[in-house]
């Protein structure tokens, strides 16, 4: 901006002095017009009153004389007609020699004085004047009146025009500098930084300070209501948000509240029949026993593991207001377990034409950690179970049972359609099911409760292709 104004401050003065010192030399050069003519009359009435016939030494003696009272800048030269052409007879100088031109003609012709500005160099007024009778003038005389000095006065004038309009720029520019860092740039930088304070939320941004020109003040001003304004509205928007997470937190706990409610129930109304059941089984195991049925025998006990699995979890429920029982780390060999499971899952997997398959990793000896089996079972049934129900006949599942660095690691994958964007952004969320009407939304998010239960941790591991679980498991119990 100061740049700016320093140029048209230099234009505005260059110009000003240009016009300036155009019309003061236009007015010099009428001034010394009108003194030549008046010079060039009088010398030609002085000629023509000495020699009244065109005497030419008449002539050359009243121009010697003239000269001599004259300066030198300035000279005349006389012109006798010779029918229609006109001779020079005598000049104030020697050194001069020039023949008549047009001007001289039309002067004579006409009888009357003319005149014109020869630019030059060297820059001079030529004046014609008729010498003798007005009627009947036998010549014409012509006189140039030199206009150097005025030409140098007008260069040095130029000079000192031009010397003043650049030191004027710069003083000008200079104030418009001081000015503008003071009444225009103060004000911005603290707005500027005001607004760049604000970026991370209008609550946390700092108030303008209102200072420089009326206007600058009212912008600080109306940012400084604006700022509180938005910050008034982030805090609504964040009490409303909080009051939203709120009833959400409220409704989810009801659903809990309500689901544990009718699991206690059930827990209670189940017990007595699965009492019963566990019984029968004993003794359907001790009849496949004396009868030397060691599969048979094999099967009812796997029954009777989950039926006590199950009838422990229901009397955890009655017990503890429909709440998981606390985890009892007990020694526990994770690849008979897996193994047991999948024997026990067998019917299952026969009746949809689904393969399992298990690998235990490249150690020999059984992968042995402190845990609750029954955890860690309920864990690998829902995954396994969630496997079946997404394959279609011919699919794969595959288990991976293997101990790396101060943890194991149990994985569950297979090749069926995967999970949708949709079901992995509500993944171990309560409730949410893709599964429809035949599924109550539970699985995942009591599988990952034990998990964590235990000290560990379920993970979904996205693939190319299918779906895949991680279960990690301490080697050493959590306290």
């Amino acid at each position: 901006m100061a740049a700016l104004t320093a140029l048209l401050a230099f234009v505005l003065v260059v110009g000003s002095t240009e016009l300036a010192l155009s019309l003061s030399e236009r007015a010099r050069l009428a001034d010394l017009r009108a003194e030549s003519v008046d010079l060039a009359n009088a010398l030609a009435s002085y000629l023509s009153r000495i020699s009244p016939i065109g005497d030419p030494g008449a002539l050359r003696t009243g121009l010697n004389g003239w000269s001599r009272r004259h300066l030198t800048n300035t000279t005349a030269i006389a012109y006798l007609r010779h029918g229609s052409d006109l001779e020079a007879v005598a000049a104030s100088d020697s050194q001069v020699q020039r023949g008549p031109d047009s001007l001289d003609y039309r002067a004579g012709t006409a009888r009357t004085t003319l005149w014109h500005f020869r630019r030059g160099p060297p820059a001079a007024w030529e004046v014609a004047a008729p010498l003798g009778p007005p009627e009947h003038p036998y010549g014409v005389l012509d006189v140039e009146v030199s206009a150097g000095r005025l030409e140098l006065w007008s260069q040095v004038e130029r000079r000192r025009g031009y010397a003043f309009a650049i030191g004027s720029a710069l003083l000008l520019s200079l104030g418009v500098a001081l000015l503008t860092s003071r009444w225009v740039g103060r004000p911005l930088g603290t707005l500027t930084l005001a607004m760049a304070g604000a970026h991370g939320g209008a609550e946390a941004g700092p108030t303008a300070p209102e200072v420089g020109p009326p206007e600058f003040q009212g912008l600080a001003q109306g940012y400084n209501a604006l700022r509180h304004a938005l910050a008034r509205r982030e805090r609504e928007s964040a009490a409303r948000a909080g009051l939203l997470a709120l009833a959400e937190r409220a409704r989810g706990l009801d659903r809990l509240a309500q689901a544990e409610e009718i699991a206690q129930a059930f827990a209670h109304e189940i017990g007595t029949p699965l009492n019963t059941m566990s019984g029968h089984l004993q003794l359907l195991r001790e009849d496949l026993r004396r009868a030397g049925d060691h599969h048979g025998e094999e099967r009812a006990t796997l029954m009777l593991g989950q039926i006590d699995r199950v009838a422990k979890i229901v009397r955890g429920g009655v017990r503890g207001g429909g709440t998981w029982p606390a985890p009892l780390a007990v020694p526990t060999d994770l690849d008979r377990l897996v193994a047991d499971l999948l024997r026990f899952l067998e019917p299952s997997l026969a009746a949809v034409e689904v393969t399992v398959s298990l690998e235990t990793g490249q150690s020999t000896l059984p992968l042995t950690v402190r845990t609750d089996p029954d955890f860690v079972e309920q864990i690998l049934l829902n995954l396994v179970k969630n496997a079946i129900e997404a394959l279609a006949p011919g699919g794969r599942i595959a288990l991976l049972v293997e101990q790396q660095t101060e943890q194991a690691v149990v994985e569950v994958s297979d090749d069926g359609p995967g999970l949708s964007e949709k079901a992995r952004s509500h993944l171990f969320q309560p409730f949410v099911t893709s599964k429809g009407s035949s599924g109550t939304g539970l699985g995942l998010a009591v599988s990952r409760r034990l998990a964590r239960a235990l000290g560990g941790e379920l993970v979904y591991l996205p693939s190319l292709r299918g779906t895949r679980w991680r279960l990690t498991l301490p080697t050493r119990p959590t306290p």
